[in-house]
């Protein structure tokens, strides 16, 4: 199949834009961004959040590479799909980022990919929509500008309880009250007890924590004593319990 000019030309001017977006970023050149986005153009990123315009974006992305002092952003694999004035893309993307401190110079690296969404302006192609997908992470990231110390790693606790099964009414109305009260806690990230349907008696628990600070005050709180009381009463009858120290997030399946 013979390709119009027009079309390559096309292609090109998409590609350019995801490997131009990477030179703004890492140049902290946020302003120029208004070259790479449309002027209602979107950035979907993850847990970080969606974000509207370039300045937006731009602050954004200035936020979450202030903690860095170099970053390094490289895309590959691109695959292009013209529809006349937009196209569908996607890509890899591998970024280096660099954190110094006094002791050691640190590197954080993120994998995934690119999905994206051009439209075609008065100006030129310009992303229309970008999601962010990492599939790996290497390395600590740190912690942000001004943010808590760098051993401050957040960690789930999950596992089971089992307790008398005619009690699970009263422990799940003590615990309805302790979770309100615990995901109020600064340092709380996610907080779930919940009665196992397809085990008699059994409680399931679910816990993420910013630090291990956050986890021992949560123990000296009114709301988790009183609960200690409640579960002594539900009669406990074993438990497993593990912390899972948390070195990465993404999507459940990696996009293809």
């Amino acid at each position: 199949m013979i390709r119009s000019l027009d079309s390559v030309l096309d292609e090109k001017a998409v590609i350019d834009l995801t490997v131009r977006y990477a030179w703004v970023i890492d140049h902290r050149r946020f302003e120029d961004l208004g070259e790479v986005f449309a002027t209602d153009g979107t950035a979907d990123y993850g847990r970080l959040g969606v974000f509207q315009g370039p300045a937006a974006i731009g602050e954004a992305c200035a936020g979450s590479l202030s903690r860095f002092d170099r970053t390094q952003h490289m895309v590959s694999n691109h695959q292009v799909e013209l529809r006349g004035d937009q196209a569908d893309g996607r890509c890899f993307f591998q970024a280096q980022h660099v954190r110094k401190d006094l002791a050691a110079e640190h590197n954080y690296t993120v994998a995934g990919n690119y999905l994206d969404r051009f439209v075609r302006t008065a100006e030129g192609w310009r992303i229309a929509h970008r999601t962010l997908r990492v599939t790996w992470t290497e390395g600590e990231p740190g912690p942000p500008a001004g943010g808590t110390a760098p051993n401050d790693t957040s960690f789930v606790i999950a596992g089971w309880i089992d307790i008398a099964s005619d009690r699970m009414p009263e422990l799940m109305a003590a615990a309805a009250v302790m979770m309100d009260q615990t995901r109020k806690e600064a340092g709380n990230l996610d907080y779930a007890f919940s009665s196992d349907p397809g085990v008699p008696g059994r409680v399931r628990v679910f816990e993420r924590w910013r630090s291990e600070a956050d986890l021992r005050g949560h123990f000296e709180t009114a709301h988790m004593a009183a609960f200690r009381v409640a579960l002594e009463q539900a009669g406990v009858r074993g438990r497993e319990l593990s912390r899972f120290h948390v070195s990465g997030v993404g999507p459940v399946f990696e996009a293809r």
